[in-house]
């Protein structure tokens, strides 16, 4: 059945059904495992009831967008709801099941966005509504499909479109909706709402303001003024047919309400993420501007170039510096977005392995740069299923180990400094370090007897195709686990780590530069070339004539106030020759290591913009990226980490 012609349009409209679907989704997953976990904490009629809300928001969406498979499975699940609601169904692993699968199959619908799905999820669709029906009933045989009709049941017809001639004669009328009471996001819903009413006239008025609808504050009822050739009873299907409308009146305007303007204020709104790539790399390269007309005035000092012409530099400098800052927290998103994807992963794969675990999500709130936060997905999702496949003990294992049967697993986010850091944490067996040597004999990645410490046990699980696991199975085995994620942090420029106890658990660390479009670098002097060293792992620089710094030539170190520090020279890494003259020291730490990297001078510290450098294959990897200066030069941004 193809959707009336007064449904909203999928490709205008699309993105924003998805994007809010699949929040509610979200909060399904995330009360159904409150459920199932029966955590106390939480009261059981207002989890149903936040479950019920959700399954109907989506369910009048998909309605609103013509889409009648999710529009099915959301209305079997609250059909479920509604009996467990009314006592006649209990709540029961069997009934979570049901309604867990109803969800994975919203998710799956969502994803196909199709009015017409593939016969094989028709036919899915179709026995989920008879698994329900059988629930929800409990007599029915379940040798006869007992499908629930969906088509029958709720289904509202709506406005069909405006000939040519209704809409010469164009009335005004007063419309009042009033959404009902258990309406989530309410101003979400007004606004689809006005979306669907704009498709019959002209907006005149709105009382309250979209302003105030989307920041909620309005007790979901809302006065519109419209001009439209639509008769009463067609405006008031259409507005019906948007979803958790409990009445519409259409009636003769009385008095003049408040001029509705699409151009007013909207404190949130939706935008591509390809426009914020554009705008930073617009801002980007103005930036490169400001630097070269920076310095070139500053060139001209003592010379005739005006006052005014400097204090119009300045304030052009400060500006496209504030636009920059701007810009860049503008792609700023919570990493919540990312973690909650994960509770429901957890669940159905600690389930297949047979294994009990609590799950816990820290830092929510944190933020980070979008792009990276698209980048930081699957290597989480790696971890996590690394630390529910070979972490965590069965419960038998765990209680003859004087441990709770249930494991518990952490995923936690924090800022240290300008950095983001990831932790995936578990109270499992921990890692065995002889066994992971010996395999790592075995396969000729290592060559002495000694037991690794954790860096170097990080290193030997990040070889390509190193596994420890006996069999290959579903989620483990094929060693391209650990190795992926070093792999993708060291693209995104950060740095990974592993602390691991035996018997106590394991911790891997990801370390991740807020943004990579962006950063603070340390400017240095290297023959007659510039380079730029990421200031985030710069934590001291110093002089050979500096009195806390004491020069060990013969092991090829310094000391630095009783520290001895390895060094470094770039001159001899980058094949040229001895320079006469001081030694200035940039001091990197990464990974827990100083390095003191020698340099000929150091310039100063400065926002430079990165741009991505292609290397040919085999080449040096001693830089991550590159950079224009102000003077339009470019400079290679040195990765610190290569050096180590």
């Amino acid at each position: 059945m193809k959707p009336s012609t007064a449904c909203l349009q999928p490709d205008r409209y699309g993105e924003l059904y998805r994007v809010e679907t699949s929040e509610h989704l979200a909060i399904i997953d995330a009360s159904l495992l409150k459920l199932e976990q029966q955590d106390t904490r939480y009261d059981l009629g207002d989890c149903i009831a936040t479950i019920f809300r959700s399954a109907h928001t989506i369910k009048g969406m998909a309605a609103a967008m013509g889409f009648r498979p999710a529009e099915n499975v959301a209305h079997a699940m609250e059909s479920l709801l509604e009996a467990v609601r009314a006592e006649t169904v209990q709540v029961s692993p069997h009934v979570l099941d049901l309604l867990f699968d109803g969800s994975a199959m919203l998710a799956s619908c969502i994803t196909e966005n199709q009015h017409d799905l593939h016969q094989s999820k028709s036919e899915a669709i179709r026995e989920l509504q008879r698994k329900i029906d059988v629930a929800i009933a409990g007599t029915i045989d379940v040798a006869t499909p007992g499908t629930i009709d969906i088509a029958a049941a709720g289904t509202i017809k709506v406005a069909t479109a405006l000939t040519s001639d209704e809409s010469v004669s164009k009335p005004t009328h007063q419309v009042v909706v009033r959404l009902t009471e258990d309406c989530p996001l309410k101003g979400v819903r007004a606004i689809l709402v006005l979306a669907r009413i704009e498709q019959l006239g002209s907006v005149l008025t709105l009382e309250p303001s979209s302003d105030a609808m989307q920041q909620n504050e309005f007790d979901g009822v809302f006065t519109i003024l419209i001009n439209s050739g639509a008769g009463e009873a067609h405006l008031e299907q259409a507005i019906l047919a948007a979803g958790d409308v409990k009445s519409v009146a259409v009636s003769k305007p009385a008095t003049a309400g408040r001029t509705y303007d699409r151009k007013e204020s909207i404190r949130h709104v939706r935008i591509d993420v390809r426009r914020l790539d554009v705008m930073l790399d617009l801002v980007s390269e103005l930036a490169i501007t400001r630097d070269r007309l920076v310095d070139m005035i500053a060139a001209q000092d003592g010379k005739e170039i005006g006052r005014d012409l400097g204090r119009v530099s300045l304030d052009a400098s400060r500006l496209v510096t504030a636009l920059q800052v701007e810009i860049a927290q503008a792609r700023m998103v919570p990493v919540a977005s990312v973690f909650d994807r994960y509770p429901r992963l957890v669940r159905d794969i600690a389930r297949d392995l047979g294994k009990e675990v609590h799950f816990a999500l820290e830092g929510r709130e944190i933020e980070i740069d979008r792009s990276l936060l698209d980048a930081i997905g699957d290597p989480i999702l790696h971890l996590l299923r690394n630390a529910l496949d070979h972490g965590l003990e069965e419960a038998a294992s765990r209680i003859a180990a004087c441990k709770p049967a249930a494991g518990r697993l952490v995923l936690r986010a924090r800022r240290d400094r300008s950095a983001i850091v990831i932790e995936v944490e578990d109270d499992g067996r921990g890692i065995d370090r002889a066994k992971v040597a010996e395999r790592a004999r075995a396969r000729g990645i290592i060559s002495d007897q000694s037991i690794p410490d954790d860096s170097r046990l990080l290193d030997i699980l990040s070889h390509p195709g190193f596994s420890t696991a006996n069999s290959v199975g579903a989620l483990s085995g094929r060693g391209v686990g650990v190795d992926v994620v070093a792999s993708s942090v060291n693209t995104m420029g950060g740095t990974f780590a592993l602390r691991t106890t035996p018997g106590a658990g394991s911790v891997f660390t990801l370390r991740l530069p807020a943004s990579i479009a962006m950063m603070r670098a340390l400017l240095v002097q290297v023959d007659d070339e510039t380079y730029a060293l990421p200031a985030e792992k710069v934590v001291e620089i110093a002089a050979d004539d500096d009195s806390s710094i004491r020069a060990a030539r013969s092991s090829g170190s310094i000391e630095l106030r009783g520290e001895l520090i390895h060094v470094r020279s770039l001159r001899h890494e980058f094949g040229l020759s001895d320079h006469e003259g001081e030694n200035h020291y940039a001091i990197v730490e990464v990974g827990g290591q100083r390095l003191a990297l020698a340099v000929d001078s150091i310039s100063a510290h400065k926002d430079i913009v990165v741009k991505n450098l292609d290397t040919v294959r085999g080449s040096a990897r001693w830089f991550s990226g590159a950079t224009i200066l102000g003077d339009g030069k470019p400079a290679l941004i040195v990765d610190p980490r290569s050096l180590i």
